[in-house]
């Protein structure tokens, strides 16, 4: 750091008003990596400083080596200046992950940057990471900090520059809102060579698959210092209103009168809420100028600082196609009331084995439509993924050998079988969407006729081409479905008679036809339906999707037409 007079006076002063070496060096825009994590490098930064201000050993005798900054006077006179730096750290090293003690705090980061290299706290912090048993080879490092840090920075600053009572260009510079380093990238700066030691692993901003996050927060004290601007905010806010009032009325804005009541209506609701930590409110009070900041001090640091610590490794996306072999088992969980309903669902069937073998936190099942609880998904299968939530074991696993070795374990069951597994990405999706609704699909229904099935009616039904159905919503979804009209399309149709009152029925529809209702009709809410086709009462006995298509064309009508020589519907 180069010094000059001007710049020690303004040090000298941070230092005196408690800030710590770190945030003095954050204020100064000190972008020396190596500066932030020596401690020989304060020392002789202070050295320095008192140099230039007219005592060499001023600032060192008083500074705090254990917390990078002035050593404080001790209110309580029974307790000795290392008691209260003991009980600090033994606070802080048995509880790392949820508060840091109130002692001895810088006044701008909350203490933050004094207490993230401690040794101790580092390898609690790294023990705890290791017992969750991830596998990585690289971590990205990200920090959270309480957003009122740059309040209390606005202020202090402004007030030592102020007590300086010198014009420096500098101090103006220093002065503008954002031109600090900020705190999240110096807690980087210092801990993640640290991190990377104890975990023996790089840390890698451009490596997204394994993130270790700390989140400080300090919700009490940030409340407290942006509630006092709230009056100040508010009476800006009323005078850029009014300035906008003014130039409406002049261009007679025929919408005045509604955003005249909705900033009344806003105004009162302002009044009841108190001035939050937010981004958007931190932007207002930086766009303050030097005079109006003066007013306001520094908040005294009330509360404990809450640390969280989260982990967490990239998602993993595996896809294929299932075919359901068996009826009465639901795609995902079925549960009332806290109770499953069935013992198995597709998604349990699937998931299982890759969560034994990538040890998830939770599992997402993703498909392209759903068959009901009793119909099986025959043919080529539906599609589907599922999303490994942070995997622990995600890095070595993650080969074709082990999908084999999960739709190896899955197939074995004959209850549900997949087709090859494959890995993908979120792009699965949008796929998957397509397949819900813009696949054509085939379906092979047995269904009883109430009076004698008429051939000829049959026949007639069989030469049909792109019939368009209109749906109203069946009543058995109608709990959970909107209530609309709904044009299908039945594609073609292939009725076998199997007797004179039982038919084998194959239909082509688009995507999202309800086919029991083109069946029995639901009352007339679907029509035409086969009853009006066949001009008999029928009723739907089992059903089968039993083919998808990408789209409808020849190739398709003929397949369909085929499809009774492979479909394993029986009666």
């Amino acid at each position: 750091m180069q010094l000059c007079e001007s710049k020690a006076i303004l040090f000298n002063k941070l230092f005196e008003k408690d800030a710590c070496i770190r945030c003095i060096l954050r204020v100064f825009k000190i972008t020396e990596i190596s500066t932030y994590r020596e401690t020989q490098q304060f020392i002789q930064l202070l050295f320095d400083v008192g140099k230039l201000i007219g005592n060499e050993n001023k600032l060192v005798e008083e500074y705090d080596f254990l917390y990078y900054k002035r050593k404080r006077e001790i209110i309580d006179s029974d307790v000795q200046p290392q008691t209260c730096h003991s009980s600090l750290k033994d606070q802080f090293i048995k509880n790392p992950f949820h508060t840091f003690d109130k002692i001895n705090k810088c006044l701008i980061c909350h203490g933050i940057l004094q207490c993230v290299d401690d040794q101790k706290f580092i390898s609690i912090l790294v023990d705890e990471i290791q017992q969750k048993q991830y596998q990585f080879e690289a971590f990205k490092f990200q920090v959270k900090t309480p957003i009122g840090c740059q309040i209390r920075q606005l202020i202090i600053v402004n007030q030592c520059i102020s007590e300086i009572g010198q014009i420096d260009p500098l101090y103006e510079y220093i002065r503008t809102p954002n031109f600090a380093t900020d705190i999240k990238i110096c807690v980087k700066w210092i801990m993640c060579s640290l991190l990377s030691e104890f975990l023996k692993v790089p840390s890698d901003p451009n490596d997204d698959r394994f993130q270790i996050c700390l989140n400080f927060e300090n919700i009490g004290d940030d409340v407290k210092q942006f509630e006092q601007f709230k009056q100040l905010i508010s009476n800006i806010d009323d005078q850029i209103w009014e300035e906008k009032i003014t130039k409406k009325l002049k261009m007679n804005d025929p919408q005045l009168k509604a955003e005249t009541h909705n900033r009344l209506l806003q105004k009162k609701n302002q009044q009841n809420q108190p001035f939050l930590p937010t981004q958007n409110n931190l932007e207002k009070i930086s766009k303050l100028n030097n005079n109006q900041i003066s007013y306001y001090q520094i908040v005294n640091v009330n509360y404990p600082v809450k640390l969280e610590v989260t982990t967490s490794y990239q998602n993993i996306f595996i896809k294929g196609n299932y075919i359901k072999l068996a009826r009465y088992i639901s795609q995902t969980p079925w549960i009332i009331d806290g109770n499953k309903i069935y013992e198995d669902s597709i998604e349990d069937l699937v998931s299982a084995e890759a969560c034994k073998i990538f040890k998830p936190s939770s599992v997402k099942f993703h498909s392209g439509g759903r068959e009901d609880i009793d119909v099986r998904m025959l043919g080529n299968g539906r599609p589907f993924a599922i999303e490994l939530v942070d995997p622990h074991q995600g890095l070595q696993n993650q080969t074709q050998e082990i999908l084999n070795q999960i739709e190896a374990k899955i197939n074995s069951q004959n209850v549900v079988k997949v087709t090859p597994l494959a890995y993908t990405d979120t792009n699965i999706f949008g796929d998957l969407k397509n397949s819900e609704t813009n696949k054509v699909k085939a379906y092979c229904c047995i269904v009883e006729c109430k009076n004698i099935i008429n051939e000829d009616l049959i026949e007639q039904a069989n030469n049909i081409k792109d019939l368009v159905i209109k749906q109203k919503t069946p009543i058995r979804v109608l709990h959970r479905r909107t209530l609309m009209v709904r044009d299908k399309i039945i594609h073609s149709l292939l009725i076998k008679k199997i007797n004179e009152k039982w038919l084998l029925v194959y239909v082509l529809s688009s995507a999202g036809t309800y086919i029991k209702e083109f069946i029995h009709s639901d009352l007339d809410r679907t029509v035409p339906n086969l009853c009006t086709l066949l001009q008999n009462e029928c009723d739907i006995y089992q059903l089968d999707v039993i083919k998808l298509y990408e789209k409808i064309n020849e190739d398709v009508i003929i397949d369909f037409k085929n499809l009774d020589k492979e479909c394993g519907c029986k009666i």
